[in-house]
């Protein structure tokens, strides 16, 4: 399995501004990101795409920037577009694309790179996980990320993952 972002480059490559804090809005967007199923005898029936900082400036604390699931098996590519919040998305957590997300601290289901001013360069990692079965939930428009983590235990058939870089320095 793999995973590509044709706009930013090869893994360890700085994220395009318009993907950071840096971006017209302020909050930047999703880099586009393409994937290649799993290599296996099992069927994908799911996707979960996650995207964390790695190095925020809190000790033992990894920032979720978006985590996303119920991606259709058929799709192999996330771009922007497809993690706009629906009208009804702090109801429901449902994308534009129909997929759900676990709201960051921010409440949406994408935030772009924002390292903080001076604090070097961050990794932020994005990893599509194939699911073997689609995760179910008595009520999904409340999972968090520790439900997803335990719901797709023992049903990982691939994952990938592309890390893209961003840091603020000071400016001289």
């Amino acid at each position: 399995m793999t995973l590509d972002s044709p706009e930013a480059g090869p893994s360890g490559s700085k994220l395009p501004l318009h993907c950071t804090c840096k971006a017209v809005d302020g909050k930047g967007c999703l880099p586009e990101l393409l994937w290649t199923a799993p290599d296996c005898h099992e069927e994908v029936k799911e996707y979960v795409l996650l995207c964390e900082d790695l190095d925020p400036p809190i000790p033992f604390l990894v920032f979720h920037h978006g985590l996303l699931w119920a991606i259709p098996a058929s799709t192999t590519k996330a771009e922007a577009a497809n993690v706009h919040p629906d009208e009804h998305a702090k109801i429901s957590r449902l994308t534009v694309a129909g997929w759900r997300f676990v709201p960051n601290m921010l409440g949406l289901p994408y935030t772009g790179a924002g390292a903080p001013l001076g604090h070097g360069k961050h990794r932020y990692v994005f990893t599509i996980i194939a699911l073997n079965e689609s995760l179910k939930f008595k009520a999904p428009e409340k999972a968090t990320k520790k439900d997803i983590k335990r719901a797709i235990t023992g049903k990982v058939i691939g994952w990938a993952q592309w890390t893209g870089t961003f840091e603020k320095p000071w400016t001289n």
